[in-house]
């Protein structure tokens, strides 16, 4: 897919994001990025990876355990002749994914067309 943008959420300190980062450049982010909350009460640290157009993806990847993610992935596919309000969206949450395994669904994330996403989404367990 193209025109993928990235995003972070994180309260605690800046960290340097790539805005429209390349497969690797993606994955070298995922692996640097400090997920670790120096304060207790902060909040969860969140990457974001997405398609803002007519047809959008995104993933968003967080942690609550050390080396184990959580990947809320949507795509949705405008339905042809009835207008921007009429989407199919497939949506699908990974959880306790290892780095491997993450990095594969990064990969596919950037790797397939929009249709073989959705299709990734509906088929995986």
């Amino acid at each position: 897919m193209k025109g993928i943008y990235c995003g972070y959420y994180d309260e605690e300190m800046e960290q340097d994001v790539p805005l429209q980062p390349s497969l690797t450049e993606a994955i070298s982010f995922f692996k640097s990025f400090i997920w670790e909350n120096k304060s207790a009460e902060s909040s969860m640290k969140v990457i974001i990876l997405q398609i803002p157009d007519m047809d959008d993806a995104s993933l968003q990847i967080s942690t609550l355990e050390e080396n184990k993610w959580c990947i809320s992935a949507h795509a949705s596919k405008r339905r042809r002749f009835l207008g921007p309000f009429f989407k199919r969206s497939t949506f699908k949450v990974f959880i306790d994914k290892n780095e491997l395994e993450t990095i594969e669904i990064i990969t596919s994330f950037y790797q397939n067309t929009l249709e073989e996403f959705t299709a990734l989404l509906e088929n995986s367990k």
